[in-house]
């Protein structure tokens, strides 16, 4: 009877955790279970046992702001956002149904935000909610400048080498490219680091990524002279809005965290945090011109 009574209040216990909470009940409890992307500087990373990075640094004054400590949930990326929005916000883990109150680093995309579901002529992602954009990312170039100064078309790569995170949407539209003639210079990889090491050491002639990684894990702000760095890779959709993600029925803590983010645009501390990782803070695009 009592290993039975035992297992009644673990498995009660289990569900709380698992629901997604009210500002009140977070409030209640103390702390914030935020989600961010492991291992993916400058955004979120482990350093000598400590989370660091913007999304990191967001997320403490968001957790301030409600007078609760930040509880952080580190996960890998799925195959697609649908399945991290679904294993991390909405529906919780498959193994052990832990759920985030909210999830930074979410894609703020209209497209995605109104997909309709051809079955039942509802939004697919009414599950949750998308707010509070805080940078406009973007896929672009870098490359040795004493090879190449500058690119006015991808053509170029016919004849040198580029670096590429396999299965990114940079290998993706460079692979089809004109019948697939840049692939024999593609150099793919499964991580992204081993591609920075490559194109450090000399090689490969350049490398796509995004604008804040590259910034971040080549020290660009003080490579300037050795780098050049595009605005864009040409012919692919290059610049989005991040945001972050709650419980569609949780929508006070997504309205809370909006007004958050707007007075850290408004007093420039979001600026103060890009800088500090030196990476350039890009205006969202749904901030209008």
């Amino acid at each position: 009877m009592r290993s039975l009574f035992r297992f009644v209040i673990f498995a009660l216990l289990m569900t709380l955790a698992a629901e997604a909470r009210s500002i009140e009940e977070i409030q209640a409890s103390g702390e914030i279970v935020v989600a961010v992307y492991e291992d993916f500087p400058p955004y979120s990373y482990m350093e000598n046992g400590e989370a660091k990075g913007i999304d990191v640094e967001i997320a403490k004054r968001i957790a301030k702001s409600l007078n609760v400590k930040p509880k952080w949930y580190f996960t890998g990326a799925d195959e697609n956002l649908d399945d991290d929005l679904r294993n991390i916000i909405w529906k919780g883990n498959i193994i052990h149904k832990t759920k985030a109150d909210v999830m930074m680093r979410v894609p703020y995309d209209y497209d995605y935000m109104r997909r309709v579901d051809p079955s039942t002529g509802g939004l697919q992602s009414d599950m949750v909610v998308i707010k509070a954009p805080y940078h406009s990312e973007k896929w672009v170039i870098i490359t040795h400048k004493e090879r190449l100064s500058e690119i006015n078309s991808l053509a170029i790569f016919a004849y040198n080498t580029i670096g590429v995170e396999i299965d990114t949407m940079p290998d993706k539209h460079m692979s089809a490219l004109n019948g697939g003639i840049l692939n024999r210079n593609i150099r793919r990889y499964f991580k992204f680091n081993e591609a920075i090491e490559d194109f450090k050491a000399g090689n490969i002639d350049a490398l796509a990524g995004l604008q804040s990684q590259l910034q971040f894990l080549l020290d660009y702000e003080n490579h300037k002279d050795i780098y050049y760095l595009s605005n864009e890779i040409i012919g692919v959709k290059s610049v989005w809005d991040i945001g972050i993600a709650v419980r569609t029925d949780f929508r006070a803590l997504s309205y809370h965290i909006d007004g958050v983010i707007a007075k850290l645009y408004e007093d420039h501390t979001l600026e103060e945090i890009f800088k500090r990782y030196h990476v350039t803070c890009n205006k969202p695009l749904s901030y209008g011109p």
